[in-house]
């Protein structure tokens, strides 16, 4: 899972980037990548049962997608613009707070606006140049269908990600690559007066999905300093400013969310693992996730729950406790289910 962290120019995206991934990495060209581990608790119930050799947590790769000023106002560099089009999800960083800087005041809802509305402009002048070909040509056809709902879509000023399209709709736009089609997380990012002023709290309050996007808050500056912190420290810390646990926690539930993933496990005496799927993925499939020679040669699936072996603490107990279940290739994985699968190649 890439995530692309975006932002205009003293939005602190930077800092927002350090706070989600330290010891993150260049690749030279500037663009900076981090991959951090996802927090699961199930997977060290599993291995106190387990004694595996080494336990593996799911990961999420950081981009920082790359820096440049803007040619116009609101305008990204097109190498910029390529990053993004690269990510899964794209993390937009808004500035909440005064930057001596930059000579405009802080206003999230202006640059949220002009984000939206440059995505949009952005993929309908890749669209319009498609619909002038086919027009031209006299194409018919699902894509030609899919193409001009889309362009509709856009023209109402409606992100491609609200369009409600079938597998089948999608693969016709499988070889473009749409901006506005990404899931989208709204980041505002606060300075430490703003995130204590009351002015502030409709942005502080997290949203639900919707549509493929949702937004929340930190503050970068106090989560960068967190980040830095040995993990016994960092709890002191939290609890002397109030705060439960770093955003960085709640910052990946909610790109799970938009991404609609969840986490299967697998167990034994080598390793511990969860592994990120998308939601209502068949067993097959999932296997596939695994290694390809499970996919391709799958027989069925053992499947059962954390809670089930702790209670049973060893897969013989749980099979004479008729609490192991058999699913074949068609079975639709549940968040937390541990994985089993028996294959032949």
């Amino acid at each position: 899972m890439r995530v692309g962290i975006c932002g205009y120019p003293g939005s602190g995206k930077s800092t927002v980037f350090s706070a989600l991934a330290p010891g993150a990495h260049s690749d030279g060209k500037g663009v900076a990548y981090g991959n951090i581990k996802v927090p699961d608790e199930r997977v060290d119930r599993l291995a106190a049962i387990f004694d595996p050799k080494k336990s593996v947590y799911a990961e999420i790769t950081f981009v920082d997608v790359g820096a440049g000023g803007r040619s116009a106002r609101g305008a990204f560099p097109p190498e910029v613009l390529e990053n993004m089009r690269n990510m899964d999800l794209l993390v937009h960083v808004v500035r909440g707070f005064d930057n001596p800087m930059l000579s405009e005041v802080a206003d999230p809802a202006r640059d949220v606006a002009l984000f939206h509305d440059e995505l949009i402009l952005l993929d309908l002048a890749i669209l319009e140049k498609r619909q002038d070909r086919w027009r031209r040509e006299s194409r018919k056809g699902l894509a030609v269908e899919v193409n001009d709902r889309c362009v509709a879509c856009l023209e109402a000023g409606a992100p491609l990600r609200t369009l409600e399209l079938t597998e089948d709709e999608k693969a016709t736009l499988g070889g473009v690559q749409l901006i506005s089609r990404r899931p989208l997380l709204t980041l505002y990012n606060l300075s430490e007066e703003a995130w204590e002023d009351p002015a502030t709290a409709h942005l502080r309050e997290p949203s639900t999905p919707e549509d493929g996007a949702m937004s929340m808050a930190l503050c970068g500056s106090m989560e960068t300093e967190i980040a830095q912190l040995d993990p016994d420290e960092q709890g002191e810390f939290l609890e002397a400013l109030g705060l439960g646990e770093p955003a960085r926690n709640p910052f990946i539930r909610a790109a799970y969310q938009l991404l609609d993933l969840i986490s299967i496990l697998t167990c034994g005496p080598d390793e511990c693992r969860a592994w990120p799927v998308r939601r209502n993925t068949p067993a097959r499939k999932t296997a596939g996730k695994i290694h390809s020679d499970m996919e391709r040669g799958f027989i069925r699936a053992e499947v059962y729950r954390v809670e089930e072996i702790e209670e049973a603490r060893t897969e013989a107990a749980l099979k004479k406790q008729g609490k192991l279940r058999v699913e074949g290739k068609d079975y639709v994985v549940q968040d937390g289910d541990v994985f089993h699968v028996l294959f032949n190649v």
